[in-house]
C-alpha cells in the first residue's frame, strides 16, 4: 500500500510541475532578469533583486515592461500574485489588465524585458 501510495503522489507531482511554463531569458539584460523574477519568484526574492540592481519598486512598476505588459500585469499574468499585490501600490495612473488564456501544449515562454 506505501508503494502505491507513492507512486500516485509522484504522478501528481510529476503532472503539477509539467503543467506550469518555463521561463526563458531572450536576452541577458537586467530588465530580462527581473521580468523572469517577477514571474517566478516570492516577494522577498523579487525584492532583492530590485535592490541589487538598484531599481525602486516605483520605477519598476512604472516603466519596466515584459512582453509588451507592465511588469505588475506580467506577473500576475505568470500567476504570482504576491509580486502582483506588491508592485500595484507602486502603478501611477491607469492599468487595464488583461486574462490571456495559456496556449495549450505551451510549456516555455520566452522573456524579453525593456
Amino acid at each position: 500500500m506505501r508503494i502505491f501510495t507513492f507512486i500516485v503522489c509522484c504522478i501528481v507531482t510529476s503532472a503539477s510541475v509539467a503543467a506550469e511554463p518555463q521561463y526563458v531569458a531572450a536576452d541577458s539584460s537586467m530588465e530580462t532578469a527581473l521580468c523572469i523574477s517577477a514571474a517566478t519568484s516570492d516577494r522577498l526574492d523579487f525584492k532583492q533583486d530590485l535592490q541589487h540592481n538598484r531599481m525602486r519598486p516605483v520605477v519598476a512598476a512604472n516603466k519596466l515592461q515584459c512582453n509588451d505588459l507592465p511588469v505588475a500585469s506580467f506577473a500576475l499574468q505568470a500567476g504570482n500574485t504576491a509580486v502582483y499585490q506588491h508592485l500595484k501600490k507602486y502603478v501611477k495612473g491607469h492599468v487595464d489588465i488583461q486574462d490571456i488564456a495559456a496556449v495549450p501544449g505551451q510549456s516555455t515562454v520566452v522573456v524579453r524585458g525593456r
